[in-house]
Order: structure tokens, then sequence, then C-alpha cells
């Protein structure tokens, strides 16, 4: 019965986006322009990933050189680590350390980090190091790929100090009826002081949004989950490119 209604479900999706490519449905109170992702498919090789003026230097997976930030020796483990220091707004740039595919023992640590509940066993979290003296950000999402017909929620934070973002999941395609909204998730949204303020679509080669009346740092930190976002491997999920 599931296989059955799951093959309906991709049938009415393929056809919904047979004549265009598929395009997230963006929270209409985000001010902010559409950057459309760069790099993101191909080689991973020397990989560089860019959209308006942020960017990445080549992006490291399986963290080859050594660091003594708390973050890695914790996740020195887990299954898929990626670095890269990701460019961001007013020459600001940080250092990113991103993991998922955790151990059970890693799990466990990042459940009393972060304060989570354990009965979530997918998670991508991450450090962001900026260097020269500024608190670090630390950010990590439970459920990050949704759960298919499911209403449980991918959901997320970063938090530096007392200040946090709140990471939320985009169901919804444009055009797309209510009905098919608990299909996937298709991207994150970015919330401070209950206003949003970021957005990244996971769909095709990807796109973000960022803010621009934001605080040099703050937009860095959207830039550098958005990209680890579009880098992580661990995605689920319907191929959503337009069907020739």
């Amino acid at each position: 019965m599931f296989s059955r209604l799951f093959f309906i479900a991709l049938l009415a999706l393929t056809s919904l986006m047979a004549c265009r490519t598929a395009q997230v449905a963006v929270n209409p109170r985000l001010d902010a322009k559409a950057m459309t992702v760069k790099g993101r498919n191909g080689l991973m090789i020397g990989q560089v990933i860019r959209y308006g003026d942020y960017r990445t230097e080549p992006v490291r997976r399986g963290w080859t050189k050594g660091y003594d930030i708390p973050f890695f020796v914790r996740f020195r483990g887990a299954k898929e680590k990626i670095s890269y220091v990701q460019h961001g707004a007013a020459g600001l740039q940080a250092e990113v350390f991103c993991v998922s595919k955790f151990k059970s023992t890693e799990i466990q640590w990042a459940s009393e980090f972060f304060s989570i509940p354990l009965d979530y066993k997918n998670f991508f979290a991450g450090n962001i190091n900026f260097g020269e003296g500024r608190p670090g950000w630390d950010f990590i999402l439970h459920n990050p790929n949704g759960d298919f017909m499911r209403e449980q929620e991918s959901a997320g934070f970063a938090q530096n100090g007392a200040r946090r973002i709140d990471i939320t999941p985009i169901r919804g395609l444009q055009g797309q009826p209510d009905w098919m909204k608990s299909l996937a998730v298709y991207g994150h949204e970015f919330h401070l002081d209950g206003q949003v303020i970021g957005a990244v679509s996971t769909v095709n080669k990807g796109t973000v949004w960022i803010d621009e009346s934001l605080d040099a740092e703050t937009r860095t930190v959207v830039a550098a989950i958005a990209t680890g976002l579009l880098l992580r491997t661990d995605v689920e999920g319907v191929d959503m490119s337009p069907v020739q």
C-alpha cells in the first residue's frame, strides 16, 4: 500500500515539474534577492561554492589536516566530514566544519551539547570559527531530510552565546498543492528574533537568499550554514530536475 501511494505521489510530482524547473516557495516576508549557486554539481575535487558575493575556498572532505578545535575533536569519527573557508560580507571570512552520519557516542555528546532529544538519529552539525578573538558559532539540524508523508519536522538552530538563529524546513514548491507539502524537505529558512532573514533551496543547483540589511557577521553565518546544507551528501528525496 505504501509503495503504491509513493508511486502515485512521485507521478504527480513529476507531472507538476514537467514543464518548468522546480522552485521552492520562499517566505514572502523574506526581503532578499535570489542568488543562484554555482559549483554544487560536478567534481568534488577542488570544489568551490559561489552565489552572489559569497564564495568558499576549495572544499575539504574528510578533514585531512589536524585541528585542535573542540568541535573537531569530538566528531573525529563521523562518516561525513566537510570543511571550508566561507568568504562572507564586508570582507569577513570564517572556517567552517560540518559533520553528519555520527557514531552513537557522538549522538550522545551532541544531545548534551545542544540540549536536544536523543530520539532523532539523523543530524547535521557544524562550527563556524571567525578567529581573531571573535566568538564562534555552533549549529545543528536534526532530521535534516524530513520524513516522507509525516509531520516530524526538520529543525535546528545556530548559537553564539545568547544569540540564536532558528532553522526551519521549507516543504513547499511554487505551484504545489497543499496535500503535497509533506513529501519532502526542499530547503531551510533562517529566523532571528522572529524575523525570517535567509533561506536556502537544495533543489536542482541550489539557491540562497540572505537579507542584506543584517550585520556582516550574521550574513556570513547564514551563508556558512547554507553552504554546508548544499554540500552535504546525506540528502534523500526526489530528483527535481525538469523533465525533458
